[in-house]
């Protein structure tokens, strides 16, 4: 008699959960690492609430949250241990996530782009009246950086080299990019990259020249790309397509000029800044983003070379076919495409 009862409800609990639909499952939850306001997914967090239509699979399929980081070779780490999904990867990085941290990783979409011709090219400045009148006068000064192998860590350590200046010639102070232009007007430091939403207050004040530019020292790059865990993809590849899909929908919400107010008012939201000095944003300004999320491999891969033969790298990589999968984005931009009737 118990016999049977037990079989009975055993039979019970699993036609139940037979029955439990398909969208009753919990979406997947997406922690994205950025590491300063032109990686868009602090502005995505904002737009989400204030156009949800461009997200329609946001709260179905998958969720996301952006965390921030100094910069992006603390987010290896966070990979590592599982605090993160998908990461925000200079090729440098990228390179360390693989030879290092020994991670699976994948690069999936283009981020942002730099020293591309008309558009941002990174700048490494010094003061007009400071110390620093060619490159080799850094030897013995202070150089500001915000973590030690990120995109413009590595670009800036790239053109010491060409220069024969080892990272022992110079004291290197890591710091936020969001302190860097109030260290160099105290004189703590001797030379900082600027970023598109610092370039207004650093120059209007005359008292700063361009020493050289990111794209001088490495030519154009894949400056930071997002990165991926490849079993996370395997794992739930149906749910990251839809978020692709919705960020590439967002993406070009954003590119359209039409847009643009709307976009310097979400900016401002992020950073605190006023919306004057935000201007460039989305414009030929700004980082090269490409509408379609494909990164320049080829450009990744230079980088990564040159860093390998100027010794900033212990050892490069191969990126491509190992370390990429576009299928993600492509699939995305496919389905994207014909919802939009092709085009």
């Amino acid at each position: 008699m118990g016999t049977k009862m037990i079989a009975a409800g055993l039979a019970f609990l699993a036609s139940a959960a037979c029955a439990v639909p398909a969208f009753s499952e919990e979406p997947v939850a997406l922690r994205i690492g950025w590491v300063q306001v032109g990686h868009v997914t602090p502005m995505y967090d904002i737009l989400v609430k204030e156009h949800p239509e461009l997200f329609p699979h946001y709260g179905k399929s998958y969720t996301f949250a952006g965390v921030r980081f100094n910069g992006t070779t603390p987010e290896i780490q966070a990979l590592a241990v599982n605090e993160l999904e998908i990461a925000s990867m200079a090729s440098s990085s990228m390179t360390l996530g693989v030879t290092n941290a020994k991670l699976d990783l994948r690069m999936v979409s283009d981020l942002i782009q730099d020293g591309r011709p008309g558009s941002y090219d990174e700048p490494f400045v010094v003061k007009k009246d400071g110390p620093i009148k060619t490159i080799e006068d850094i030897k013995g000064k202070r150089i500001a950086t915000n973590a030690i192998g990120s995109a413009s860590d590595t670009s800036m350590r790239i053109m010491l080299r060409k220069h024969n200046i080892a990272d022992s010639d110079f004291t290197t102070i890591e710091a936020n990019f969001a302190n860097m232009f109030p260290m160099i007007e105290q004189d703590k430091v001797d030379l900082i990259p600027v970023l598109p939403q610092d370039m207004k207050r650093v120059f209007e004040t005359g008292r700063y020249r361009t020493l050289y530019t990111a794209g001088e020292a490495r030519g154009p790059a894949e400056t930071v790309a997002w990165a991926m865990r490849a079993s996370f993809i395997a794992a739930h590849r149906a749910a990251l397509v839809d978020f692709f899909e919705d960020h590439l929908r967002a993406l070009h919400w954003f590119l359209e000029p039409a847009h643009h107010d709307a976009a310097v008012a979400i900016a401002a939201q992020v950073t605190k800044q006023k919306p004057d000095e935000l201007q460039y944003f989305f414009t030929h300004d700004d980082f090269y983003r490409d509408p379609d999320g494909v990164p320049d491999l080829k450009a990744a891969q230079k980088e990564i070379d040159d860093s390998a033969k100027l010794g900033i790298l212990k050892e490069g990589i191969e990126l491509s076919p190992a370390y990429v999968d576009l299928s993600l984005i492509k699939e995305a931009k496919a389905r994207l495409n014909g919802a939009n009737g092709g085009g």
